[in-house]
């Protein structure tokens, strides 16, 4: 994977930024009633796989107390909040980096292995991590279909080639419908996957996390020649019309457990 999760550009990374804030104001909610659903208790080690801004990772921290650590990781830190003192931050490269065999008591991703080319010996590294007992609970997309709901163009042509990932061959947007086989195929229990999908907006964060991301891909389109300046112009003008809606993408949650020995 590129070292630069984010980008480098000062004007995309204010972008970015402002994005992640949206993300986690959207999806965190849900990432919660997920994991209160399998009990995250005190005393619990937890590593939290690309972590982004953190909040995930302080929500974590809250509910294992001072007796439990989350090692919070991302191959780029550059918008990791402070923590908590029992929170270690981390850069690590999930691909080739270690992590610890047999030590956590929950492991879980957000967004993550849709972008990881080597995602099936990740996830293989991920169970190795747990403890006998452990949970790991794996947030990825199902962006098939996402791509062909009905649009005005420009905006639907521009939006359909953003939602494929075109310019990653190796990325799989659709990777959150693999979790649930892998997980069986590596011999965890108690499997569940709970999914949604929602209205997209401008100037709500369940709209915005996307709307942002068209802004910073937009003007490389037009770079590359792939799109006009025109059609990019209009398509960025389209998702800011008033009552502009669109779906969202499903996302799944999906949970297993390691068994005890």
């Amino acid at each position: 994977m590129s070292q630069e999760r984010y980008g480098t550009d000062d004007e995309e990374i204010d972008i970015e930024r402002v994005r992640l804030g949206m993300l986690a104001a959207a999806r965190d909610p849900k990432t919660f009633r997920v994991l209160e659903g399998i009990g995250v208790t005190r005393g619990m080690q937890v590593l939290e796989l690309g972590a982004g801004a953190g909040t995930v990772s302080a929500w974590l921290a809250d509910r294992v107390g001072d007796e439990g650590r989350v090692l919070s990781t991302d191959i780029d830190l550059q918008f990791h909040a402070d923590m908590p003192a029992n929170v270690e931050v981390r850069r690590h490269d999930i691909e080739s980096d270690p992590l610890p065999a047999g030590h956590f008591d929950l492991i879980h991703a957000r967004a993550v292995l849709q972008h990881v080319p080597s995602r099936e010996d990740v996830v293989t590294k991920l169970v190795d991590a747990l403890k006998p007992g452990g949970w790991l609970v794996l947030e990825d997309g199902q962006f098939m279909g996402f791509g062909e709901q009905g649009l005005a163009e420009p905006y639907r042509t521009i939006h359909r080639i953003i939602s494929a990932g075109s310019q990653e061959e190796w990325r799989d947007p659709d990777f959150g419908l693999q979790i649930l086989d892998r997980m069986r195929a590596h011999g965890l229990v108690d499997l569940d996957a709970v999914g949604d999908l929602w209205a997209m907006r401008p100037g709500e964060p369940g709209g915005e996390w996307w709307f942002l991301a068209l802004e910073r891909a937009v003007p490389h389109l037009v770079a590359a020649g792939i799109v006009s300046e025109a059609d990019g112009e209009a398509a960025l003008a389209q998702v800011r019309e008033p009552g502009f809606v669109m779906l969202s993408p499903a996302s799944i949650a999906t949970i297993g457990r390691k068994p005890q020995v």
